[in-house]
């Protein structure tokens, strides 16, 4: 056995997370560990990785024990961690943060042709095609994790744990990270796989292991349970539809763009979305999807011939400011650096985005903010031990209902979802699902913006598929299936 982690305890204050938890990882193994927010998975890592120490249990490697004081002992011992949260030097440039730590040239003479040259190949394995002297700064959060991936992988390690690896990345990338793993496995490199998608256990596993609630449920071989077992084992009850849809589209337009650019990211496109539909706008990584929301937002410049919301054209759009006044609102893509404070509460969370409701004569009325709270919580189903707790202590499906119950507070025409359920479990996942569908059912035209094609199939009644900045096609009903999302996803289909 290359690693054993045994009866591994860790306790926070007011806190079980781990509660003697065995873990164990064969050589030349893919081993999924999965399980719902606040199971323990991150933790278990965390002291794997050298950041945490438990408070009881051991660590073997190759049958020695070892103790790990830091993350630097970890590296030493062959562990290199991918984690959840991005660790980026966002000043550095792409090829600096894959060799960070492990330059080549000495301290006062370092061979960045070298570095440069040598970034070229790992991000090459990964099918992205970007000069490694570009700032990570200027990366947008898909782009981030691709050099997340390339710098572990330049690592050397033995084992290479990816927590959440294909939470930002579309399905295009994640065939060619899973075809990277492979061929990690086959050079006698096993890694620790950490996913919400279940659907990539079965593709790539060769093992998985279930937490729940900081303890141990079970580890089985793939080939021994079914889909519907580990999703029981992971929530402690059967889930009889993942993707729940019943929201009603209206004969009504509250949206339409005609030659809507989103000057040089986003070609001209026109489109509309209608009362009560669930619009999808997908495509790969880098195919401006994410900039062709924050442009509806106004937040990149735009230019357009047409933009009607709810039949009152817009001459503009030139700021959030803009869009907001005339009734869309954005849900964005990272949560915790755009659609949070994560060291303030819930209530004051709330609060912020929506001072014309709550402070119209500059005093904020906390009371009123405070009730208004209360009622998102029961409406959203926030699960929180009272309104005043800080946003930073929430599960991340909880963190994202947050975001979403602050933004939508503001009862919009138009609601862009930008990315709604990257990095939540799955019980929380079918929860979004619903708001999004009642959402919907309340007359809101919503935008669904996601690299999640079981999303888009599941939920959406039409969907427009991008490559490269241009709208592919717009796909109806029951033309959208994974293999044409795919196959205009990557280019393969003419754009209309």
């Amino acid at each position: 056995m290359l690693l054993e982690m045994k009866e591994i305890t860790k306790t926070f204050p007011g806190v079980v997370a781990l509660d003697k938890v065995s873990f164990n990882l064969k050589e030349n193994e893919i081993h999924a560990l999965v399980g719902e927010n606040g199971a323990g998975k991150s933790t278990l890592i965390k002291i794997l990785g050298g950041i945490y120490k438990p408070d009881s249990g051991e660590i073997f490697l190759n049958g020695k024990k070892v103790e790990f004081n830091s993350p630097l002992d970890a590296k030493r011992h062959g562990i290199a961690i991918i984690h959840q949260e991005l660790m980026l030097a966002e000043n550095l440039s792409i090829a600096e943060n894959i060799f960070l730590g492990k330059e080549f040239g000495s301290p006062l003479n370092l061979n960045f042709h070298k570095m440069v040259e040598e970034s070229k190949k790992y991000l090459q394995m990964l099918g992205f095609e970007i000069d490694p002297q570009t700032k990570v700064s200027k990366l947008n959060v898909s782009e981030k994790q691709l050099v997340e991936i390339a710098k572990a992988i330049s690592s050397n390690a033995k084992i290479i744990v990816m927590d959440e690896p294909t939470a930002t990345i579309s399905e295009h990338e994640t065939q060619i990270l899973f075809e990277i793993m492979k061929e990690l496995k086959e050079k006698g490199i096993s890694i620790i796989f950490i996913t919400h998608k279940l659907g990539e256990v079965y593709q790539i596993a060769d093992r998985v292991t279930v937490l729940r609630d900081g303890k141990l449920i079970g580890t089985k071989n793939i080939e021994e349970i079914s889909s519907e077992e580990l999703v029981k084992m992971m929530v402690g009850r059967e889930i009889k539809e993942m993707f729940p849809k019943y929201n009603k589209v209206q004969d009504e337009i509250i949206l339409e763009v005609e030659d809507f650019e989103v000057i040089g990211y986003v070609a001209p496109v026109s489109f509309n979305v209608k009362k009560g539909e669930i619009f999808g706008i997908t495509g790969l990584v880098g195919c401006g999807k994410s900039e062709l929301a924050l442009g509806l937002y106004g937040v990149y410049r735009t230019k357009f011939k047409k933009f009607i919301i709810d039949k009152q054209p817009l001459l503009e759009l030139k700021s959030p400011q803009q869009a907001l006044k005339a009734g869309i609102v954005l849900v964005p893509e990272d949560r915790k650096s755009q659609g949070l404070v994560l060291l303030l509460d819930v209530v004051q969370n709330i609060t912020l985005p929506n001072c014309d409701i709550f402070a119209p004569s500059l005093n904020i009325k906390w009371k009123k903010a405070t009730e208004t709270t209360k009622k998102q919580i029961k409406d959203y189903n926030i699960k929180v031990s009272g309104e005043h707790q800080k946003v930073k202590n929430l599960s991340g499906g909880n963190q994202q209902k947050v975001v979403l119950a602050k933004f939508l507070l503001k009862k919009p025409k138009v609601a862009i979802l930008v990315e709604p359920t990257r990095g939540i479990d799955v019980g929380a996942k079918i929860e979004v699902y619903k708001l999004i569908n009642n959402l919907a059912n309340s007359g809101i035209g919503v935008i669904l913006v996601t690299s999640e094609i079981p999303e888009i199939t599941g939920l959406c009644d039409r969907v427009m598929v991008m490559h490269r900045g241009k709208m592919i096609e717009i796909l109806e009903k029951g033309e959208i299936t994974p293999e044409r999302i795919l196959k205009a996803g990557t280019g393969l289909v003419e754009n209309v």
